[in-house]
């Protein structure tokens, strides 16, 4: 088992009014039991604790420059086996010139320092940066950094001997003025997929995309957001994308930030034509799909057909096929890749007698056209020479599938309307699949601008669309009217609801089209926060947290502030290092400054010790066991467990007693308890022996006693030398006196107390002697054995006395006893007087019965006919 040792530093230095030592005692936490006092310069305490493995190793805050006291004992069982002392000089440290946040400027490093270089005794100190993820990023006095985050410090001396003392820690957070994020769908897409990165807040400014294999950043217009298309991420492998804005406030530093993400190859398939159908309304095409990688599924539309688990290089062969376009999807590793392939029929075809003429429609194609608020669809038209006709058709584009099907039923023409795009036209007449139509419908440019898709109005918000083109602006607020402005110029928006914003070429001859955006706007009157105590620890460190109600909280920003006007922290979680005042505020990021009254709150010290006060009776013979208790805190105390330890060494914990604060136990020894607050901590503990009673005489008394309930009195019962009695009837307390005379009839118990705290119990009954039972017969019959006179009683009796009397008074029969057999007959008489039978007749009995102890006496009479 592990001998005890005291570790920790000597010398420590106060930096920001206080510093924190941490000291070990070694030993085994187990079993263990550590008391700790320290004591400042001026002999008063400042801290003192008792407790077990989670007091292996202490936090003491010092805060006051001085020599203090340490001193250390550790009770193993019984034992106090180890103590130990140690002084601590607590000094002056340096001023720390760490800020509590940098500003960082686009690419531009920011140099960040410790202390001032003019500190005395500089030259003595070391110096450890490290990043939130704990890894060291540098040794020196200053730090330059490029990446946003928080950044702590470690600086301390080394004594003659090499320790480390005198250490000071500080931490700050480097970033951007502007308090936003970088928003994305997901961190990794498929081939052939859009990207849309956004940010959390409605700020404009520039984007830049840096490619696979890139080292020049690809610069994008200034906007709210940044969609990137197929044609922009056309390389597989890892994306970034830099935004950059202007603060008003710092306009000559950028904030940037930066995001990442990871285009996925997409499945690929390989589709081969076995043959083709004999012509336009037959099924014997066949064709067939090969994976090129290892594939989930592939699903074939049109047919119905799926296959799974497809491994790279099989192939999948469809047989029975008409002449049309197929849509092949296939799977792998969440992306989607979906091509088109044309099943044409023979050409020249294999005509027979059932097989339909074609007749090739005229195809006319429009370009899109501008409207009052935006672009009309462009259109496609079909004219058939045949005239009217019963047809079906699909309009397909490639990576897509489907767009448009639809039925023709007796009409000679067909108009479609399209946006600009790549398209197939597939047309069936009367069942026969005609050649396809690939077209294409010319896209038109139209004016364009950026604004965010959500906004948060606190009381007003004023919103600048995002353009580098000429253009006039029109409004549509929710209430219905409409306000106008110029490029440059603002719009106060104070209504919540959907709005819908026009934007128009200021030059009618741009050849731009007009183009129509909504945006949903909604008021913060529901955003409020409040003060939650999130954790704490043993050693009275608390960790406070943002509870926010209507946002999220990176969707605000946060700020917790000290008595001293000082950021002390911008998390939604806030560490306190010293109590104190503090307030808080917080403001929504997605809007302006929200008038929110800031939440001021206090740091009190926490409960960290209460008493516990145990008493115990020694084990009695009977029941042979002890009842401790424990009385504490119960406000403060949640949990206890109680350990059982002897003089032998013996230590064995009693988790059959947890959270109880009285319990019985059968064996000799020490019994301690460890109390917990609400968070597991231990804040008390004691211990108690408890020894076997050398009292052992049991109450003498008795299994039954009589009383006369004619005269309520009965016998004095004294059950011997005890500290304390309690006589009880039927359950009821009725004496407490050492001697007791029971006077009534019923069921008692006796309990006993010994001056050990040993408790005996005795139970006794009583019976009326005073009321009893008797049998005589009233006829007898002479010379029959059976039918002789005889008497049975009850219990109650100790003497009884005969007499019968013949007409004439004369005694014919006397017989007296002091053996009473209880309910047994007896004073047997078979009926004869000196020696002869009585004539026959009724003859007079006399029964006289007492009880000597209770002086009580009671005279029968009777008749008794004898017959013969």
């Amino acid at each position: 088992m592990a001998n005890p040792s005291l570790t920790g530093p000597e010398n420590l230095c106060i930096v920001f009014g206080g510093v924190v030592g941490t000291y070990s005692a070694g030993g085994d936490p187990s079993s263990d039991v550590y008391n700790w006092k320290v004591t400042g310069p001026q002999g008063e305490e400042v801290f003192n604790r008792t407790g077990g493995s989670q007091f292996e190793t202490i936090k003491v805050s010092f805060n006051e420059i001085g020599t203090y006291s340490l001193s250390l004992s550790v009770r193993r069982n019984a034992s106090i086996i180890y103590t130990e002392k140690k002084n601590i000089t607590v000094q002056k440290g340096p001023e720390l010139a760490l800020l509590p946040d940098y500003l960082l400027c686009g690419e531009e490093p920011t140099l960040i320092q410790a202390i001032d270089p003019a500190t005395p005794e500089f030259n003595q100190f070391e110096f450890i940066w490290r990043d939130i993820g704990n890894n060291i990023v540098g040794r020196s006095n200053e730090l330059e950094v490029t990446k946003e985050g928080f950044y702590k410090i470690e600086l301390f001396k080394r004594g003659a001997s090499g320790q480390q003392f005198c250490t000071i820690l500080g931490s700050t957070y480097v970033g951007p003025s502007l308090d936003y994020k970088m928003t994305l769908f997901s961190n990794s897409v498929c081939q052939g997929s859009s990207v849309v990165v956004g940010i959390d807040t409605p700020l404009a400014g520039e984007w830049f995309l840096l490619s696979p294999g890139e080292t020049q950043y690809q610069k994008f217009e200034s906007s709210f957001s940044l969609e990137l298309k197929p044609e922009n991420l056309s390389k597989i492998g890892d994306y970034t994308v830099k935004f950059s804005a202007i603060d008003p406030a710092y306009p000559d530093c950028r904030s940037e930030r930066k995001i990442s993400f990871k285009v996925r190859e997409s499945p690929k398939i390989e589709i081969s034509l076995l043959q083709k159908p004999d012509n336009c309304i037959e099924d014997n095409g066949s064709f067939s799909i090969k994976a090129l990688s290892k594939l989930d599924s592939i699903r074939v539309f049109e047919t119905g057909q799926l296959f799974s688990n497809i491994s790279s290089g099989q192939t999948q062969t469809l047989t029975t096929l008409t002449p049309q376009i197929y849509s092949i999807a296939a799977y792998s590793n969440g992306c989607e890749f979906i091509t088109l392939f044309n099943l044409e029929t023979k050409d020249p075809p294999v005509v027979n007698a059932g097989t339909p003429d074609i007749v090739l429609p005229d195809y006319t194609f429009e370009p899109e056209k501008c409207s009052q608020s935006g672009v009309e669809p462009g259109l496609v038209k079909l004219d058939f020479k045949q005239g009217k006709v019963n047809a079906e058709f699909r309009i397909l584009s490639l990576g897509i599938g489907e767009v448009i099907t639809g039925q023709i039923t007796n009409e000679n023409q067909l108009t479609v309307p399209l946006m600009a795009g790549n398209y197939i036209f597939e047309l069936k007449i009367d069942g026969c699949t005609y050649p396809i139509k690939e077209f294409s419908i010319p896209k038109i440019q139209e004016a364009s601008f950026s604004v965010p898709k959500e906004i948060t109005i606190c009381q007003t918000f004023n919103l600048k669309p995002e353009t580098s083109q000429d253009l006039s602006f029109r409004l549509k607020l929710p209430d219905g009217s409409e306000q106008s402005s110029n490029s440059g110029d603002y719009f106060t928006l104070t209504q919540e609801g959907v709005y819908e914003l026009i934007a128009s070429p200021s030059n009618p001859s741009s050849g731009l089209c007009p183009k129509s955006q909504t945006f949903t706007a909604k008021l913060a009157s529901d955003f409020s926060f409040d003060l939650s105590l999130f954790e704490e620890d043993c050693f009275g460190n608390q960790v406070y947290q943002a509870v926010i109600e209507g946002l999220l909280p990176e969707q605000t920003s946060i700020r917790w502030i000290n008595s001293d006007g000082e950021i002390v922290g911008r998390n939604e979680f806030f560490f306190s290092t010293a109590i104190g005042d503090y307030s808080l505020i917080v403001q929504p990021l997605q809007s302006g400054f929200c008038p929110k009254t800031p939440i001021f709150f206090t740091v009190k010290a926490p409960v960290l010790q209460v008493n516990v006060n145990m008493e115990a009776n020694k084990i009695c013979p009977e029941p042979g066991t002890s009842l401790i208790t424990a009385s504490t805190n119960l406000e403060e105390v949640k949990t206890s467990e109680w350990i059982f330890f002897n003089d032998s060494g013996e230590r064995k914990a009693l988790p059959e007693f947890n959270n109880q604060l009285e319990i019985t136990v059968e064996k000799e020894g020490n019994y301690e308890i460890v109390v917990y607050n609400r968070i597991g901590c231990e804040i008390g503990r004691n211990f108690i022996k408890v020894e076997k009673s050398q009292l052992l005489t049991l109450p003498v008394l008795e299994d039954e006693y009589g009383v006369c309930s004619k005269g309520k009195s009965g016998p004095s019962l004294d059950p011997g030398d005890f500290d304390q009695y309690f006589w009880y009837l039927d359950d009821v307390l009725v004496s407490e006196d050492p001697v007791f005379n029971p006077k009534e009839i019923g069921e008692y118990q006796l309990r006993v107390i010994t001056k050990d705290g040993c408790e005996f119990y005795k139970a006794f009954s009583t019976y009326d002697a005073c009321s009893f039972r008797y049998i005589m017969p009233n006829a007898m019959v002479l010379g029959d054995p059976s039918r002789n006179f005889e008497v049975t009683l009850s219990k109650g009796i100790t003497d009884v006395e005969l007499f019968i009397y013949n007409r004439q008074g004369e005694l014919i029969h006397h017989e007296k006893s002091e053996e009473i057999p209880i309910e047994i007959p007896f004073l047997q008489w078979e009926g004869r007087f000196r020696g002869k039978f009585i004539p026959l007749g009724t003859y007079a009995v006399v029964l006289y019965i007492q009880n000597s102890d209770y002086q009580y006496r009671e005279k029968i009479t009777s008749s008794l006919l004898v017959i013969q």
